[in-house]
């Protein structure tokens, strides 16, 4: 697979950093679109995944701009379900506008700063210790507990903690109480830096209102869900729900 990548001095390019284009992405079977250095270390995961008797599989990997953009207005406007740790749906009548949108983004990344854009990070699951007609709900729910990928959600752990997955570590734990947990979601920690200083915050905050990279607005997608809520806390946002997480 080739290892080539956008960008001055073999960075990723900040539009691919954002979501915007997929130069540097392969089509993988089983995985779909992802950087090749993260696919190859992922099918070396699930092939260890198979002889320890599990099922490895993908049931998210990358995400463009315009999908995570539909994933997130959908929630805030109370067209697609929000939930709390526990698993119970949110409502939005008991939240203002400021509180709504951080209770999405404990689970869901603005436009433009999710890691899925990347095509370096994954949420899996073991798909043989489930019956085929299984409703995936990617909920802690599933994975602690007497939930049905607890087994495989141990395993990651433990070769994550001996330094043994492959490169893959989850990016969300320890838990600070912003982004959720989430124990289904990896990063391959060698490709994923790359992306950390190539995230272009005046082009997010020009795509969030609707504006495009090269200054123009014609033709653009529709800006961001209640960002007018966040008034003057978008510094603090961006800190707590994406800088902190780029390590």
């Amino acid at each position: 697979m080739s290892t080539n990548v956008s960008g001055a001095a073999g960075l990723p390019s900040p539009n691919w950093a954002v979501g915007l284009e997929t130069s540097g992405l392969e089509h993988c079977p089983g995985i779909g679109l992802a950087h090749p250095a993260a696919a190859a270390a992922l099918q070396r995961l699930q092939s260890r995944a198979r002889r320890a008797g599990m099922a490895l599989e993908v049931a998210s990997g990358y995400r463009d701009y315009s999908r995570q953009l539909a994933i997130f207005n959908a929630k805030f406007q109370g067209h697609r379900p929000v939930y709390s740790d526990a698993g119970e749906q949110l409502c939005r009548s008991q939240f203002d506008d400021a509180a709504w949108l951080k209770a999405i983004l404990h689970y869901s990344a603005l436009p433009g700063t999710s890691r899925h854009h990347w095509g370096t990070d994954f949420d899996v699951w073991d798909s043989s210790a489930v019956a085929s007609d299984y409703q995936l709900q990617l909920q802690a729910s599933e994975y602690t507990g007497d939930g049905p990928f607890v087994a495989l959600s141990d395993w990651l752990a433990d070769l994550i903690a001996r330094d043994d997955a492959e490169g893959f570590f989850r990016p969300y734990q320890p838990d600070t109480g912003a982004v959720a947990l989430e124990p289904w979601h990896l990063s391959h920690r060698p490709t994923a830096r790359l992306f950390y200083p190539q995230v272009n915050e005046e082009l997010l905050r020009s795509l969030w209102s609707a504006g495009r990279a090269d200054g123009s607005v014609a033709g653009s997608p529709e800006p961001v869900a209640g960002l007018t809520a966040l008034g003057g806390q978008m510094d603090d946002v961006m800190e707590r729900y994406v800088r902190a997480y780029y390590l």
